[in-house]
């Protein structure tokens, strides 16, 4: 017998407000000349896999540290990667692959001559972790975008207004646009279904009919199977071959639940970043700065539905190009005045 989820749990699967945080930490350090070293630690109970899909494997050094959750009774690992990369582009081909079900960070580096000063630009991007294909811009209004745009880091004090209205966006995202995204993103199992088991397009039609019915059932239902969009072809009267097509909506809806299961998992991760520039610092968006070091604490909602870059901009001066300015300058003085003479 298939098991039972409530509708609770099915949000709950990319709710961020779940009790099982984890730590993850990532530095980088950036060389003059564009190469990075990265260290990357992630909190975890299975030192096996992890959500970046790096691996000892793919030239990282590996470490791991065991740390006693008291919490839960029970044993987790402090797992350490390092790796050096020649450039950005490098970086990025491992750690920004276009997996629904992995974390992605996206490295730029840009080095400019500006004849008295070099700069030196470096960000690091969050890719938004909400993979679902349902735009978010229907349910959450531009007022709530700046609303988690100017959130202070993780850990800092928020006026009550400000934790009201957090408490209540949490509630929008996770079980308004959530529940519907998860239910359009099974609905379209079933598009497939019907396309993959050679029924005519007419039947399309009758499950689109059926749309908005079967969501409200799924969103008062307090218990539905795991199958329960698979089942509704039949009580819909769609004549799909059942038993024919059960191993493919299996496979698919395998593929859908790893998705929200990162999204669960990523969400719930308490990050702490870091860059460590070569030179001054002169602009930057970071929580902290202490001399060349700069850390970032963002909470998980501030790349729940768009992209976060995290960026710094350093100068150095160009001690020649003040010299060769100041000899031009002298020289320059000598011919007027040997003119004027």
């Amino acid at each position: 017998m298939k098991p039972v989820i409530s509708i609770s749990l099915l949000i709950a699967l990319v709710v961020a407000l779940s009790a099982c945080e984890h730590k993850v930490y990532m530095e980088t350090t950036v060389h003059e000349d564009g190469s990075l070293d990265k260290t990357i630690v992630l909190e975890t109970a299975d030192t096996t896999k992890n959500f970046m899909g790096i691996e000892a494997e793919g030239g990282w050094t590996m470490m791991t540290h065991a740390i006693e959750d008291t919490s839960e009774n029970s044993k987790k690992w402090n797992v350490t990667y390092q790796k050096k990369f020649a450039s950005a582009e490098e970086a990025n081909a491992e750690l920004a692959t276009a997996r629904d079900t992995l974390f992605r960070v996206s490295s730029k580096f840009d080095k400019k001559f500006r004849w008295f000063y070099t700069y030196l630009y470096y960000s690091d991007t969050y890719s938004t972790i909400n993979r679902m294909t349902l735009p978010s811009d229907d349910f959450i209004a531009q007022e709530d975008h700046a609303f988690i745009e100017r959130l202070p880091a993780e850990g800092t004090t928020i006026s009550k207004a400000d934790s009201l209205y957090l408490t209540e966006l949490h509630k929008k995202i996770f079980d308004i646009y959530g529940l519907r995204a998860i239910y359009e993103a099974h609905y379209s199992l079933n598009e497939k279904l019907i396309h993959e088991s050679g029924l005519e397009d007419r039947w399309l039609d009758t499950l689109k009919k059926h749309k908005e019915n079967i969501y409200q059932r799924l969103v008062k239902n307090e218990n539905v199977p795991e199958d329960f969009m698979y089942k509704t072809m039949d009580s819909v009267g769609i004549p799909l071959p059942m038993e024919k097509m059960r191993s493919r909506y299996d496979e698919l809806y395998k593929w859908e639940d790893a998705k929200t299961d990162f999204i669960n998992h990523a969400s719930e991760g308490k990050y702490t970043h870091v860059i460590n520039m070569p030179w001054k610092i002169v602009r930057t968006n970071a929580d902290s700065v202490s001399g060349n070091r700069l850390m970032w604490n963002p909470p998980s909602i501030k790349f729940l539905l768009k992209d976060y870059t995290m960026y710094a901009e350093a100068r150095k001066m160009n001690v020649w190009a003040f010299v060769v300015s100041a000899l031009v300058i002298v020289f320059t003085g000598y011919l007027l005045w040997r003119k004027g003479n």
